[in-house]
């Protein structure tokens, strides 16, 4: 194979778009399921989380036992009578404060809402974990393609200093063009280097954050699939993904636990009696006196004040839902218009990128037949590497928006089963 038709096939390898790739869009880049799990879990949030369940659960404990206990008392006197006896007294006594009016109902309820929010906290915070993750996984896959494009250019340019250097010794070509082939040469071997320390440092970053997670394969970044979020219709994802939200059903834990808080303040309102028994001997055991109390606070401005607060608390609640709930609903919107229309984004990358691909092919024969500077060759090259990086960064693009899309469906890496569509 001559230079000249080894230096076309290769250009023509460094320019074709790495897509279409036989696995099924953005799941074929993902890690494993089972390593993802365990790289969650071992992340320091999600070990907070687990320790605040412990909490609720405690709380839970807690708030069935009451706030109440037994309170015993013993004394011991002495009786003196002027001018007569003495005697021996001893008093025992038993007390505690009842919950009454199914105020220990609520408070089991309470506690098993609370233990309910944490749950619901940590499959949140499980998400929003798997949200960074993801990010930082797409952009060591974005850097990989940079530098697997910036490779081939590599090779491209040395086939074309190369090339020149031996046109150059025939006295074919002026000694102008190889110093721009070698000046094309030594820009592309640059970029690569930028390319491969921006790579270092993402991945170095990636390996800190994920000790468990093994780093993107060179092999995805060359082969890149297809999205396939192209032709779905925005309204099925935004329902997919609002169908199952952590962050929505968190704010209604939240506002429920903060009704059933309000509810049990209300019924402060009647106040928790203080039962009481008391055993006495006086007079060394001459007297004997058993005895029964009940006490009962009178309430006051303050007893009504909590109970106002906590209705004002439940109100807070439900408001800070209903924003949420409108936030959800607009990311959720986000999220499928970026899963849907950046694949349409990339198919005109695409297709731009294969336009400035044939033109930089014909302006390469166009030089190699002498009918064309080589500064312009190296132009229409330039153009055609930057269409190239403009698609593939586009396709990549693609592919983390259909990646959020399905994260937030729960369809992967869900704290439960992930769901399957």
């Amino acid at each position: 194979m001559t230079v000249k038709m080894k230096l076309t096939a290769a250009l023509l390898a460094a320019l074709g778009l790495a897509a279409g790739g036989a696995q099924a869009g953005a799941l074929s880049l993902l890690p494993a399921d089972a390593v993802v799990r365990q790289t969650l879990a071992e992340l320091p949030q999600l070990r907070g989380s687990a320790l605040e369940s412990d909490l609720a659960r405690a709380e839970q404990k807690k708030l069935a036992a009451g706030q109440y206990e037994w309170t015993l008392r013993a004394g011991h006197s002495q009786r003196n009578i002027v001018g007569g006896e003495r005697y021996q007294e001893q008093e025992l006594g038993l007390e505690r404060t009842l919950r009454w009016f199914g105020k220990r109902s609520k408070d089991e309820v309470i506690g098993a809402q609370t233990v309910a929010l944490a749950a619901t906290q940590r499959a949140d915070t499980w998400h929003e974990a798997g949200r960074t993750l993801l990010a930082d996984w797409f952009e060591a896959l974005r850097e990989q393609v940079a530098v697997a494009r910036w490779q081939e250019q590599l090779v491209v340019a040395q086939e074309l200093q190369q090339m020149v250097a031996k046109r150059v010794k025939a006295g074919d070509a002026a000694r102008l063009d190889l110093l721009q082939a070698e000046a094309e040469l030594g820009r592309v071997r640059a970029q690569l280097q930028q390319a491969q320390l921006r790579l270092e440092q993402v991945l170095g970053q990636l390996q800190l954050n994920y000790r468990a997670l093994p780093v993107p394969q060179p092999a995805q970044a060359v082969q890149l699939p297809q999205p396939e979020f192209g032709d779905a219709a925005i309204e099925t994802l935004q329902a997919r993904i609002l169908d199952d939200n952590h962050e929505v059903e968190l704010a209604e834990a939240g506002a429920a636990l903060a009704r059933l808080k309000a509810q049990r303040q209300e019924s402060e309102r009647m106040p928790d009696p203080t039962l009481a028994m008391r055993a006495v001997r006086e007079r060394d055991g001459q007297e004997r006196l058993f005895g029964v109390t009940l006490s009962i606070p009178l309430g006051g401005a303050a007893r009504s004040a909590e109970r106002d607060a906590a209705v004002a608390r439940a109100g807070m609640a439900q408001e800070r839902l209903a924003l949420v709930q409108r936030k959800v609903a607009a990311d959720a919107r986000r999220a499928a218009t970026d899963g849907v229309r950046s694949v349409a984004v990339w198919r005109t990358l695409e297709q731009v990128a294969q336009q400035t691909q044939e033109q930089a092919r014909l302006m390469l024969r166009a030089y190699q037949a002498g009918e064309l500077a080589l500064a312009e060759a190296l132009t229409g090259r330039r153009l055609a590497l930057d269409a190239l990086l403009a698609a593939q960064s586009a396709q990549v693009d693609a592919l983390q928006a259909e990646a959020r899309v399905r994260l937030d469906a729960h369809e992967i890496w869900s704290i439960d089963e992930p769901k399957h569509r």
